[in-house]
């Protein structure tokens, strides 16, 4: 039990005994937290075929820093930060390439539809508003991408958000402004479109 207050979460538990170097504690870690850390590194990167190496790499930051871990929140939190870094890492290290394979995770294909093959007019004509979201999100700096993923997709406060980024309170809000007058502006010609 954590004398701070987080027994309830279920990682920051498992991390006490990863701490203790017990793998099957960070296998079950794994297991618990991969389908978070893919979701967030495909709405952060978009369809890109380093979201695998990415995430793999997150989990190898979480073992090697297992003795230093300190629960002064939710363990999710503590993986969103590190993998937010590593993936804005990856945006100013490397070229966005096209996906060409999808990623694999235990076998098992990850379903990504590759939206940059189709045109916005083209998603729009489908109706599908999510797919047009996501086209517009992809067009946004990353720092404004990530507070829109992490408040309207992931559901964090602005504390968190700030804890993740390492952005202060007030400089969240702001940029959640921005993000959405941007990515108002960037769907406006396809939303005026539909009421034509």
């Amino acid at each position: 039990m954590n004398p701070d207050g987080y027994a309830a979460d279920r990682g920051v538990e498992l991390m006490a005994d990863v701490a203790q170097g017990d793998q099957r504690a960070f296998r079950l870690l794994v297991e618990n937290y991969q389908a978070m850390v893919f979701g967030l590194l495909r709405r952060i990167l978009g369809p890109h075929g380093a979201i695998e190496d990415v995430a793999q790499e997150a989990f190898v930051r979480v073992w090697k820093n297992r003795e230093k871990y300190y629960a002064q929140g939710k363990f999710s939190t503590f993986l969103y930060q590190i993998t937010y870094n590593l993936a804005l890492n990856r945006i100013r290290d490397e070229k966005r390439k096209p996906l060409h394979a999808m990623p694999k995770l235990d076998g098992i294909e990850i379903a990504q539809q590759d939206l940059r093959s189709d045109t916005p007019e083209e998603i729009a004509s489908r109706g599908d508003w999510a797919g047009l979201i996501s086209w517009g999100l992809e067009r946004l700096p990353h720092n404004q991408r990530a507070v829109l993923v992490f408040q309207h997709y992931d559901g964090f406060s602005m504390e968190e958000i700030s804890s993740v980024t390492g952005l202060s309170s007030a400089a969240v809000k702001s940029m959640l402004h921005r993000a959405r007058t941007n990515l108002r502006e960037i769907l406006k010609p396809y939303k005026d479109s539909e009421n034509d």
